[in-house]
């Protein structure tokens, strides 16, 4: 079989070269335009979530494997396509409750926003460098998922006072249970940890967000399609709110990097490129499982 990884750089290499000695391989890194030109021709497709693999009715992939919870860089038309099968990490929860990495990233935004870490390094006027901490300041989370409780514990201990909504939870014993409006209207920080699908795209709208108060941190480390992503940048352009994400809704789109710098020159808007799963340990051990389930599934 033919394999195509095209970011390497962001698996890692020694199970990544394993397929070297069963597989016809491409491991160049490859752009998306690159990467849409040939990816049809391979059968085996290893991709994380910078990456999008688009459908082509002609297509040769026979699997796809992606060590990510996400799914939405893949078209959702190989998921009913009877050829084709993929390997991901979404309903793994108990592996799932080992991975670090997002969790870890998402407290480190919240910190750093906290702190005002962005006034620092563009060097403004000193009055605005000092920051706050995370005791007593009410922080909202939306969507106690994996990633929600184990930061909602972390906060916890830094003797936050921790909210959440969940549409499937009520009962958590680090934070407090509030309905979304309420949520948005009285957390000085709110973190977005839900997933993206089909029923939540723009979970946040417009009338959403016109109920965080101003001067709120918005962090969103789920997916930029579950809120009105043009609307919250908007806002924090007019210094209405601190938005600081490590996701956008351009993220496959050829002119992502260049919005990405036009957007982070604003004061109040940090917004990382998708670097949340992005540590040696968790892409070991995310890598590991998606691999050995491949080679289990052809017998090698």
């Amino acid at each position: 079989m033919k394999v195509i990884c095209p970011t390497k750089n962001i698996f890692n290499i020694e199970l990544l070269n394993k397929f070297k000695k069963k597989f016809i391989c491409n491991f160049k890194n490859l752009n998306q335009n690159n990467f849409n030109k040939i990816v049809h021709k391979y059968e085996v497709v290893i991709v994380r979530f910078n990456r999008f693999v688009s459908y082509k009715s002609d297509h040769k992939i026979k699997f796809i494997l992606s060590p990510t919870t996400g799914q939405d860089h893949i078209d959702k038309r190989y998921f009913t396509d009877k050829k084709v099968k993929i390997f991901t990490l979404k309903n793994k929860k108990n592996f799932l409750k080992k991975i670090n990495a997002s969790s870890e990233f998402t407290l480190m935004l919240i910190l750093m926003s906290l702190r005002k870490i962005k006034s620092q390094i563009k060097k403004v006027e000193s009055s605005y460098l000092i920051g706050n901490e995370v005791a007593d300041k009410k922080i909202g989370i939306i969507g106690l998922g994996r990633n929600g409780l184990k930061i909602s514990k972390i906060l916890k201990k830094l003797d936050g006072e921790i909210f959440f909504f969940d549409k499937t939870k009520k009962k958590n014993r680090f934070a407090k249970f509030l309905n979304l409006d309420t949520l948005l209207k009285i957390c000085e920080v709110i973190v977005i940890c839900i997933p993206l699908n089909l029923n939540n795209k723009k979970f946040l709208n417009k009338s959403k967000l016109n109920k965080i108060n101003k001067g709120s941190i918005v962090v969103n480390t789920s997916r930029g399609d579950v809120l009105d992503e043009n609307h919250i940048i908007n806002l924090a352009k007019k210094n209405k709110l601190f938005y600081t994400a490590d996701v956008m809704t351009s993220e496959f789109s050829k002119n992502h990097l260049k919005n990405l710098s036009r957007l982070n020159k604003f004061n109040n808007i940090f917004i990382t490129n998708h670097l949340g799963g992005l540590t040696k340990e968790s892409i070991y051990k995310t890598d590991k499982l998606i691999f050995e389930s491949f080679f289990k599934e052809i017998n090698v």
